[in-house]
């Protein structure tokens, strides 16, 4: 058995290490030719994935050439990378190519899901599917137990892909809504910002409940707005992985959140750290996305401020805590 990962960061990269373990042949794209040598000579890539030991069958590679071999592909870029990754790979893909991707984010420059990139890249000529949820890198590589979801147009690929994919520690659920998916995925990571934020602030649990559950109601009032069906915010892309993100140690947005809440900027984040915080990037996108659809998402606003350098951290509770009352569920709720 084989398996293609394109992207060796730590999502990629822990991927390459459980299906390596379950008996996969698997191959790694990797952009820098250092961690690729890391991973051949080393069988560890320190950077992304600190701790793990890869199995020799785990072979890292920065050429796209294997992919003319490969049925089934994943895609494990980072969001803002995606469509740049894709463009170079296309053309090595077979006709019968199945790409899954894993990123959780919005394409800046387009407001586009990356679904949508990869089919635009790829002329539509291959099905593209979306892997999402609940899945930190860290623990995924322990063979701890995680869920997720995979969501695709159609439903009998779908169901042939995750029965391949699926392992006894990896469970794998379906799904045909691909919007709320990636909703859902991108815009945990700015709620977890947020919440990183008045966690570094001591605002306590009760804070961390609202911002949890305001923050799902952003979520679904954008995703439902784009077509997503509401009830996929309930499951492991939604709430699960919302859940994951903003109270895990593991979080790189609820870190960033929390370094934020201590006076640090947006670069000394990034520039402290080669792992990327996609809701940094998320937060103007979402933003953006939501005065397309005209939905109101107050939490990704302030977020941004504070990201931009306009707001205090410590302004966003009074301004989130004095808006106008509200219905708790009128993003489900028909229009009066």
């Amino acid at each position: 058995m084989k398996m293609a990962i394109i992207g060796a960061g730590g999502w990629g990269s822990a991927l390459a290490y459980s299906y390596a373990q379950a008996g996969y042949k698997v191959t790694i794209w990797a952009h820098s030719l250092e961690v690729v040598e890391e991973i051949n000579k080393e069988h560890t890539n320190k950077t992304y994935l600190p701790g793990i030991t890869f199995p020799k069958t785990v072979k890292a590679t920065d050429s796209f050439a294997f992919l003319k071999e490969e049925e089934l592909v994943l895609l494990m870029s980072p969001a803002q990378y995606m469509r740049s990754v894709v463009k170079d790979l296309q053309s090595y893909l077979l006709p019968q190519a199945v790409l899954v991707h894993g990123a959780k984010g919005i394409e800046m420059k387009t407001l586009a899901r990356i679904s949508e990139v990869i089919e635009e890249e790829t002329k539509g000529r291959h099905p593209v599917l979306v892997l999402s949820g609940p899945t930190h890198a860290e623990e995924v590589a322990k063979s701890l137990p995680t869920a997720c979801v995979l969501a695709g147009k159609d439903q009998n690929l779908v169901k042939e892909v995750q029965e391949k994919l699926i392992l006894p520690s990896f469970r794998i659920y379906a799904s045909d809504d691909i919007t709320g998916v990636e909703i859902g995925g991108s815009l945990k990571n700015v709620i977890a910002i947020a919440t990183g934020i008045a966690d570094g602030l001591g605002y306590g649990d009760n804070a961390r409940g609202a911002l949890i559950t305001r923050g799902l109601a952003e979520m679904a009032r954008l995703g439902v707005r784009m077509g997503a069906n509401p009830l996929t915010f309930a499951g492991l892309s939604g709430m699960g992985d919302l859940i994951a993100t903003c109270t895990s140690p593991h979080s790189r947005n609820r870190q960033a959140g929390i370094m934020l809440s201590q006076g640090k900027t947006l670069r000394d984040i990034t520039s402290s750290s080669k792992m990327v915080v996609e809701g940094a990037f998320t937060a103007e996108s979402a933003y953006r996305l939501g005065q397309k659809y005209a939905v109101e998402l107050p939490i990704v606003k302030e977020v941004l401020l504070v990201l931009q350098g306009e707001k205090s951290p410590q302004e966003i509770a009074p301004l989130l805590m004095t808006r106008d009352p509200q219905e708790e569920l009128n993003y489900l709720l028909p229009k009066k």
